[in-house]
């Protein structure tokens, strides 16, 4: 459901505070603060904050002392990541449930990861049609499909990568398409670029299923420039990676409001 529908369930006294994962490189910081812009935007009194996990400030502990000095009641902090692997799941509880024991006054609650939630879906299913607008005239059936995940040792990260790839491709229908990872999972980008390079497409679309720019993304274009090099006989492209968007800041807003409709306030 559209976050639209739950724009009137934020107050002047119900903070949101963003988590990031963080990025040694600077575009992915941006793109982490320019979506909280987009949903500062939408959730209209709410004080809103932006804060990262690691690699850059400022910490979960900023921001959540930040919505304090604002007067608020309730946090709501919802996890700027695709899944629910180790830092959703224990790094921000840990690092929250310490800065929140200094605001005892102050009702938090962490939101859902992003997960399958249809506005990335079909931000996801955007990102693949522009990558295609440059060549439209290659019919489908003769399309290859490769999302690459950044990857995780937990198996139902894994587990929700690969549905997300289940449903985004019965959105935009391939002769074939392939999940695979970057690190940490398999299969492994290189094992699935050799499967596709020999598939007998005659396009070849990676789509990085990323939130921001950074390290792997660099990465994942200098592989596809590899294999494209390699491979002449098909056409390759890189998909965007999501980015800061309209559907992004929907999707993190909903998950939010979600915890407010069942919680009555937090």
């Amino acid at each position: 459901m559209s976050a639209h529908g739950y724009t009137s369930a934020f107050q002047r006294d119900h903070g949101l505070l963003l988590v990031g994962h963080g990025s040694r490189e600077q575009p992915g910081v941006d793109e982490l603060l320019a979506t909280a812009g987009l949903v500062a935007q939408m959730a209209g009194e709410s004080p809103l904050e932006s804060c990262f996990l690691e690699f850059a400030r400022p910490t979960i502990a900023d921001g959540f002392r930040a919505l304090a000095a604002r007067n608020v009641r309730r946090i709501v902090a919802v996890p700027v990541m695709l899944f629910a692997a180790g830092h959703a799941k224990r790094d921000i509880p840990a690092a929250l449930a310490a800065v929140a024991a200094e605001y005892p006054q102050i009702a938090f609650a962490q939101a859902e990861h992003l997960g399958c939630h249809p506005d990335l879906l079909a931000l996801s299913k955007l990102r693949y049609v522009e990558a295609l607008r440059p060549r439209a005239d290659v019919a489908a059936e003769d399309t290859a499909c490769v999302m690459v995940g950044r990857g995780s040792r937990d198996p139902l990260a894994t587990a929700e990568m690969l549905r997300f790839v289940q449903l985004r491709t019965e959105m935009a229908p391939v002769a074939n398409a392939w999940a695979c990872f970057l690190s940490m999972a398999e299969p492994s980008l290189e094992d699935v670029l050799d499967a596709a390079a020999s598939c007998g497409a005659k396009r070849i679309v990676v789509q990085p299923h990323l939130l921001f720019d950074g390290v792997l993304s660099d990465r994942l274009k200098d592989t596809v420039d590899r294999y494209a090099r390699r491979h002449p006989q098909a056409e390759w492209l890189v998909a965007a990676h999501l980015g800061a968007s309209a559907p992004l800041a929907e999707a993190i807003l909903d998950r939010a409001s979600r915890v407010i409709a069942r919680s009555g306030g937090v």
